[in-house]
Parts: structure tokens; sequence; C-alpha cells
């Protein structure tokens, strides 16, 4: 599959002052409120899915595990895994939050047993190289056990955030790329295993993805 944005390699440090200024200052582009409102949007679906309460999430990219907190407020039982590449991160809030040091690339050395009830990979995607998410989103995909949250921005959208990195990629081919891996998306950047597409409702489904 063609990426038809150049892959940009400027380095980027994932340190202290970063997560200040793209999670705490005037630029972060995601406040409390807004981070809330996706949490419990994500959680919604996923239970609506599966039937029942989850009771796993693993979130891709987790930054510096901000859904952990409130995820346990919604639901105090859930068994949360956040997975980041920050050294800074993983220091600071490793402990606290149960973060661990990886990225998309490493998932498969972890060896998770069982899929979890909900998959999380929030404003990540598009600051890989194509070959990179190619490659490693089939991996991602076989862990979506209940529905995945893969927030993921456009070329047709206005961002408002770090652009360093960012790869200016049609929705077409995000789509393709999913699709591709094995999911179908059930809309508001939410997607479930084809598995478990099959047996979810036709209305529920976008049109040509269902059995009716």
């Amino acid at each position: 599959m063609h990426d038809p944005s150049a892959d940009s390699r400027t380095p980027k440090s994932y340190d202290r002052a970063y997560f200040e200024r793209w999670y705490r200052g005037p630029e972060a582009p995601k406040g409390d409120a807004e981070l809330r409102r996706s949490v419990a949007m994500a959680v919604s679906t996923a239970e609506s899915v599966l039937g029942r309460e989850i009771r796993s999430v693993l979130d891709v990219g987790a930054g510096e595990g901000r859904w952990q907190p409130v995820l346990r407020e919604m639901r105090p039982e859930v068994s949360y895994l956040g997975i980041e590449p920050s050294e800074w991160a993983i220091e600071r809030w490793g402990d606290e939050r149960n973060l661990m040091q990886g990225d998309l690339e490493s998932l498969s050395a972890f060896d998770f047993e069982d899929p979890f009830d909900l998959v999380v990979c929030a404003d990540v995607l598009h600051y890989l190289d194509s070959e990179t998410l190619l490659v490693h989103l089939d991996e991602l995909a076989d862990l979506v056990g209940g529905a995945a949250f893969l927030e993921t921005f456009t070329d047709a959208d206005p961002i408002h955030g770090d652009r360093n990195g960012f790869h200016e990629r049609p929705a077409i081919w995000y789509r393709r790329a999913f699709e591709g891996a094995g999911l179908v998306s059930i809309g508001m950047q939410m997607w479930v295993h084809r598995e478990v597409a099959a047996e979810m409702d036709a209305l529920e489904l976008p049109p040509g993805a269902g059995s009716g």
C-alpha cells in the first residue's frame, strides 16, 4: 500500500517537556473533559459489543496513562496495561498507572495470552511510518477481543497539536489498512475484529460489512 505522504524522520524526544507542552500547556489539544468523554464513549461501545462490563484494557502509545485513572473511576475492577516508548513517562507513571515500555513494533514480545476487551491506540498511528504501521497492525488487531478505539487523524482533519512527524494520509488509506488487518468499523473511530462483527446485527455495521 502506497503512503501518499513522505516519511518524516525528525527525531522527537518524549521527555517531561514534551508532555508538559502537549498534555497540559496552552497548545494541548485535549483537556480533561474531552478525555473523559472519549473514555466513556469507548467503554460504553465496547460493553455494548460484549454485552457485559469490560474487564481488561490495553492502551498502546499510552503516554502518561491518562486513561487509567478515568477508567478506574468508571470500572474500579478493570485491568489496565499501558504500553509506552517514553522512558520519562515510564519512570514517572509506570508503577502508579501500570505502564510498560514498548510500542506497536514490540507488541509481539509481550506474549499476551488473551485478547483485551478494549484496545486503545489514541493519537498514535498517524505518527508512524507506513511500513511500521502496516507490518504490525495485524498484531494489534489480534488483541481486540471486544472493541478498539483507534483515534487517528487524516489529511482532511483540522490538526490541533503536535505536527512533528505527522503523516498526512487520506481516510481511505487508513480504512484499507484497518480492514486489511481484519478490523471492521462501527463508527466514532471504534473498530471490532471481523470475527466479532460476524455476530453483530446488520444495522450495527456499515453497509457491506454485515450479512444483511
